[in-house]
């Protein structure tokens, strides 16, 4: 059976259409009209079974309509919505059969449907009774479970070969989406929830209906029909589009968040006349939503889909970004870190690409903070917390608190400290082991810092390279074994070298001669 709804009010309209369950009642609301005017036309158009009607619409009030489209639908009921019902609002109702009367201020929708389903019954009786027959339940309740599949199966690519014909049949009552012309697909988003809260799925499928019964007021005739991607809190729409201002997408943005409160993105795809494209420009619709990654206040998305690669200046933006704190220049990397945006687009590549990148550089961090022996917060610089950035705002903050931690007053005097510790250590323990082969990784591993690391502080802190440093103790020693009347082979043997002409050359790197020449020079 089919239920026109007619109300002025736009919240009032889509909450009676998208929390009533139609289908399990044996209806479908076949349209629905704004003022009494457009309601006598769709009216004598659709000749629906039902029909709920405001009493106070402008151009034409409820009971003129009511008066004037009865006489060409005699058997058609009606159910009053009102705001007061007073005496003479009741007298005209019920001198036109008016069915009941529901009175908005306090409208429960359950016993709206209760009302609904007293009325299917008493009109499936007398379709029993032959007095008015009608579309079965079954045909009219299942329509726009029928469309609604359809439309997934075709986004599936049931329907994306050439078999026009066949599909032309299967669309059957729906064969209008193949009538020549241009189509537009479009991806819209749910950003956020108005409160703190994770939407069930269930809520998520009712915002999905009013979104779906709020496009069909705004893109009449345009629309052909919504796919919905619950997990992603997402819908795939096709409409048939014309001129470039009849099917406006902000309208639906700003709609949406004025009488449901919720915030969408739309990403729309460039026009197509071949229906069988649908299912690569949808995919491509879903490409250019990604660039809310980029562009953080836009709510609008059309144009080129995200690049494939990476442009030069991104890599060259890595690689100072390395250097830099390597360098332990945080300052220095902060500045170079705010000029990301600017160096990334547009063209915009696709954020994965940008997400490989700034990871390396959380990683890097991460070695930093480990070889001064000032750990990052776990919790915060994990790689999951950069993946859960939504934008590339929220992943440059994250890093720029990372440098903020290795820059912070306490640290630096910390690792100041720290830094010493260390050099002094190694310092002792190239003065105990001259005998012995001293290895920077060794020393490095018993001290639980970076190899790499450990080397640069003690240059920066002697003045002079570790391993020269090493070399410079064994030198000092075998002066004084040179001193003690010990031969040349036995201390080369003694401090570990090979021969005696790799002792000699050790010898006469650090002090300029040869150490057979060491005592003429005294």
């Amino acid at each position: 059976m089919k239920v026109m709804i007619i109300e002025d009010d736009i919240l009032v309209r889509m909450g009676i259409k998208s929390l009533i369950p139609w289908s399990e009642l044996g209806l479908e609301v076949v349209c629905e009209a704004r003022d009494g005017a457009e309601a006598v036309e769709l009216y004598e158009t659709f000749l629906p079974d039902i029909a709920l009607v405001d009493i106070l619409l402008p151009k034409m009030n409820g009971l003129d309509f009511i008066e004037k489209v009865k006489p060409r639908n005699p058997h058609g009921e009606f159910i009053i919505l009102t705001c007061n019902q007073d005496f003479e609002t009741v007298r005209q109702s019920l001198r036109l059969g008016v069915h009941d009367f529901i009175v908005k201020s306090t409208m429960e929708l359950e016993e709206l449907q209760r009302i609904l389903k007293q009325l299917v019954d008493k009109m499936k009786a007398k379709v029993s009774n032959h007095e008015h027959p009608k579309e079965t339940t079954s045909e009219a309740g299942s329509r726009s479970i029928r469309k609604a599949g359809l439309l997934r199966d075709w986004l599936h690519g049931l329907y994306n070969g050439a078999e026009t014909e066949e599909f032309a049949e299967t669309l059957g009552e729906f064969k209008y989406f193949l009538e020549e012309g241009q189509y537009q697909a479009w991806v819209v988003t749910l950003n956020d929830s108005r409160s703190d809260s994770i939407l069930t799925s269930q809520e998520v499928v009712k915002i999905g209906h009013s979104i779906d019964h709020m496009a069909a007021e705004l893109y009449r005739g345009k629309l052909i029909g919504f796919v919905e991607n619950i997990k992603d809190n997402r819908w795939h729409v096709l409409l048939r589009s014309g001129n470039d201002t009849d099917i406006d997408p902000e309208l639906l943005i700003d709609s949406v968040l004025q009488y449901l409160g919720y915030s969408l993105s739309i990403a729309v795809s460039n026009r197509f006349t071949d229906w069988r494209e649908w299912i690569e420009y949808d995919r491509i619709a879903g490409e250019l939503l990604s660039l809310n990654y980029y562009r953080e206040d836009d709510r609008l998305f059309q144009g080129n889909p995200p690049e494939s690669t990476l442009s030069d200046a991104v890599f060259v933006w890595k690689k100072s970004m390395m250097n830099k704190l390597s360098a332990f220049q945080f300052e220095q990397a902060e500045d170079h870190l705010a000029n990301l945006k600017q160096v990334i687009g547009p063209p915009y590549p696709r954020p994965t690409l940008v997400f490989n990148v700034l990871e390396d550089v959380l990683f890097q961090l991460k070695q930093i903070s480990q070889m001064t022996g000032r750990r990052l917060p776990e919790a915060q610089f994990q790689r999951t917390e950069l993946l859960s950035c939504v934008s590339l705002s929220q992943a440059v903050l994250l890093l720029h608190n990372a440098i903020q931690v290795l820059q912070d007053p306490i640290f630096r005097e910390k690792s100041g400290h720290e830094r010493k510790k260390f050099v002094d250590a190694t310092e002792l323990f190239i003065q105990e082991h001259p005998f012995e082969e001293i290895s920077l990784n060794g020393i490095a591993s018993h001290l639980k810092v970076s190899p790499v690391y450990l080397s640069r502080i003690y240059k920066e802190e002697k003045g002079i390279s570790f391993s020269t440093a090493v070399l410079t103790a064994k030198v000092e020693q075998a002066e004084t074994m040179i001193r003690s009347g010990m031969t040349l082979t036995e201390i080369s043997d003694k401090l570990g070298y090979l021969n005696l002409s790799s002792f000699t050359r050790m010898f006469k790197k650090i002090k300029g001669i040869a150490p057979s020449h060491y005592g003429e020079s005294d």
